[in-house]
């Protein structure tokens, strides 16, 4: 505004002033200084004014930053609820995972629930079930007797496909195993030249024999079911045995294992063929013609858990018409040798599920959560100058954050390795879970602290422990003990194949490794010699059984273990883990583990 007024005067007189040829030299002077001190006025003035206008714009833009600054933040609820909108599949997927959780609590309750009734359900229920459990059905978990228990109407119940699309769990193969299995077509016509095998015809059961089938009291007949044949309409097929079986160990153990769960105990990601007895029940089970089968050729595979987990009344029957079974030595060479059977062994146990707590760097709780950073997204991009400092603060904590890793418990875990050397033509698979460890936050309490003494005493007494995790909630995403919703990719490996008689060959070549074992045999024979001579070990001897008084048996000697070299054993071991590494390196940065180390710590 200054220099628009001054600046049409300043050239008038500047004209005038150079027009005049006639004045004096010190009229011109005195001129000229006049108009070079009013033009210094004129151009001070103007560059006060846009001086003026750029810190006017200046404040202006320094008012909206601190307006935009001082917005303030939207308070943090205290709770998050799930949102009212949420589907009734995913309310279907909680139901699935809810009644995974419940089931022990459930089972108990029942229990009790039955007692409290009176006396009329203890003679019709609870005394009939406690003489069959005790009497005919106490160490069927344990002698691999296991695998006439199981039921496949219940691993095939649509709540597992509710419980396996909850994270999701997805499981990927490196490669396809070999089948354990063929199926030779016999006849086109009804029967099969075998059945002179069978112990009674097929076409003469009695109900007697159905009872017995269903019960899974006794293997009686040889009918057309698993293992033996296959009908379809006017064939008969039969499986022959033409691969090995197989021993899946899974990695992590978490605080669960849901994957394993998912994967092993149901069918919900196998699809192995299953028809319900009636069309009306197919909503109530999964359908897996819709899939194409996981592992084809490959008989039933049996995980295993703790043998303290079939003593839990009509629990123990649940578990085992799920297949899932003890993770005793004996039982699992019963299972393995007992038709193409193969396990699943979560080889950490107890004393791995309290070392990984939320490895993976962004997980999901469930749908609808928002975090904290998310709500004040907006306010972090306003100001580039804060989102500098952020940017700086974040990239210290970043490097000031420890490293982040996923602990295993392996090179003491050599059992299963020993097994599979001592039966022959079995493979072991690694397999690991991407996203195990990351469904529970666990508190791990410090060395020496009461819970820290607690575990352990607990993991001592009772060989597992009670791991103090915390998830989220059916209707709250803070509190709970259900899993988040973090995806389980289950890769499997390429499988380490152990030959058949591979202990056998070892020995020829290697005679001097069972000198000692020789020397044993020998001192055991001398044993068995002195007996037959009528020495006074002859005696009899009870039992110490309630049954003494009416049978006496001489003292059963436990059969001894063949010896497994450790070369050998070592070796089979050392495959087995580099393998596993292998799985873990080509498969990290697919599923989040990018920035995650392996670390075999025991």
């Amino acid at each position: 505004m200054v220099s628009t007024a001054l600046s049409p005067s300043d050239d008038v007189k500047e004209t005038d002033y150079k027009s005049s040829g006639s004045g004096s030299t010190a009229v011109d002077s005195e001129n000229t200084t006049t108009f070079s001190q009013m033009r210094h006025r004129v151009d001070t003035a103007s560059s006060t004014a846009s001086t003026s206008t750029t810190d006017t714009k200046i404040s202006s833009q320094d008012t909206r930053t601190s307006s935009s600054r001082r917005k303030p933040k939207r308070n943090r609820s205290y709770i998050n609820v799930a949102p009212l909108n949420t589907p009734l599949s995913h309310r279907l997927e909680t139901v699935g995972v809810i009644w995974h959780c419940i089931s022990i609590p459930f089972f108990l309750c029942l229990f009790l629930f039955l007692i409290s009734l009176g006396w009329i359900v203890w003679l019709t229920i609870i005394l009939p079930y406690f003489i069959w459990w005790y009497g005919f059905d106490l160490h069927t978990p344990t002698n691999g007797k296991g695998t006439y228990r199981v039921r496949n109407s219940m691993k095939n119940l649509i709540i597992w496909e509710w419980f396996v699309n909850y994270f999701p769990i997805r499981c990927y193969k490196t490669v396809d195993l070999e089948p354990t299995f063929d199926k030779v077509l016999l006849r086109d016509t009804g029967s099969s030249e075998d059945d002179e095998q069978d112990l009674i015809s097929e076409s003469s059961l009695t109900s007697l024999d159905h009872l017995f089938k269903f019960l899974g009291l006794k293997k009686r007949i040889n009918t057309a079911d698993d293992a033996v044949s296959i009908k379809s309409n006017s064939s008969v097929y039969k499986k022959v045995s033409s691969g090995p079986r197989y021993i899946f160990g899974y990695h992590p153990h978490g605080v669960i294992s849901m994957g394993a769960v998912g994967l092993f105990g149901t069918n919900a990601l196998r699809n192995e063929p299953y028809e319900p007895v009636s069309k009306w029940l197919k909503p109530f089970f999964h359908d897996p013609s819709k899939h194409t089968p996981l592992f084809p050729g490959i008989g039933k595979i049996f995980p295993l858990t703790l043998t303290t987990q079939f003593t839990i009344p009509f629990y123990r029957d649940y578990l085992m018409a799920l297949g899932i079974s003890s993770a005793s030595a004996k039982n699992i060479k019963s299972l393995i040798t007992n038709g193409d059977n193969s396990i699943c062994l979560v080889v950490g146990g107890a004393q791995e599920s309290l070392l990984n707590n939320m490895i993976a760097k962004n997980s999901r709780i469930g749908y609808g959560y928002r975090e904290d950073n998310e709500t004040e997204e907006s306010d972090e991009k306003s100001s580039s100058s804060n989102s500098n400092n952020n940017s700086n603060s974040h990239q210290t904590k970043t490097s000031e954050s420890p490293h982040r890793e996923v602990k295993l418990v392996l090179n003491k875990r050599k059992g299963f390795v020993k097994l599979a050397i001592e039966l022959g033509n079995v493979s072991l698979v690694p397999t690991f879970a991407f996203g195990e460890a990351d469904v529970y936050r666990l508190t791990v309490p410090p060395p020496g602290s009461l819970g820290y003494k607690f575990q352990q005493w607990m993991k001592k007494t009772f060989a597992f422990t009670v791991p103090f995790f915390s998830a989220r909630g059916v209707f709250i995403y803070d509190f709970g003990f259900l899993p988040y919703r973090n995806p389980i990719n289950i890769v499997v490996g390429k499988p380490i194949h152990i030959p058949e008689g591979i202990l056998q060959d070892y020995r020829l070549n290697h005679p001097e490794e069972f000198e000692d074992e020789i020397i044993d045999a020998k001192g055991d024979l001398s044993k068995e010699k002195e007996e037959e001579d009528g020495s006074p070990s002859t005696k009899m001897e009870k039992t110490g059984s309630f049954t003494d008084f009416l049978t006496l048996k001489k003292k059963l000697v436990p059969k001894p273990r063949p010896k497994v070299p450790q070369k050998l054993l070592d070796h089979y071991h050392k495959q087995y883990v580099d393998e596993l590494k292998r799985v873990y390196n080509d498969n990290k940065d697919k599923f989040g583990y990018g920035e995650v180390a392996l670390n075999i710590v025991e």
